[in-house]
């Protein structure tokens, strides 16, 4: 007996030391990780817009052409569709040709830069009448 309980011992011990000997293959180091993707160059952002002044009061009939040829382009352009609009409703006009507009804002230009003293009502009054009647 002693044989056969040294011979299992044995096998046991030598299958037990195989098992801590050998270990299964050890997984692949991590990969590096992934650079981040190269973001194209962000747009800066668009420059927000400055609210509207609150309170403030423009007199109609006393702007001059001076002040609105000062204005930057899309104020001017505002203003002209202003006064276009005053003038057809003075005028009791009940339609507008839309393709005449710009020729009335140049026209009305035009007038500001030869009269920059006189009230920019003034020169569309004189634009509409040109352009629209």
């Amino acid at each position: 007996m002693n044989g056969k309980t040294a011979f299992v011992l044995l096998s046991g011990v030598l299958s037990g030391s195989l098992c801590a000997c050998v270990q299964p293959p050890e997984a692949a180091a991590p990969a590096a990780p992934a650079p981040p993707p190269v973001a194209a160059a962000a747009p800066a952002p668009a420059p927000v817009p400055e609210p509207p002044p609150g309170d403030r009061w423009v007199s109609i009939q006393g702007a001059t052409c001076e002040r609105l040829l000062e204005l930057s382009p899309d104020d001017r352009a505002a203003a002209s569709l202003f006064y276009i609009g005053y003038q057809a409703a003075r005028f009791r006009s009940r339609t507008i040709n839309v393709g005449a507009i710009p020729d009335a804002e140049e026209w009305a230009s035009s007038y500001c830069a030869e009269h920059p003293g006189q009230p920019a009502v003034e020169a569309f009054r004189q634009a509409y009448r040109q352009t629209f009647r």
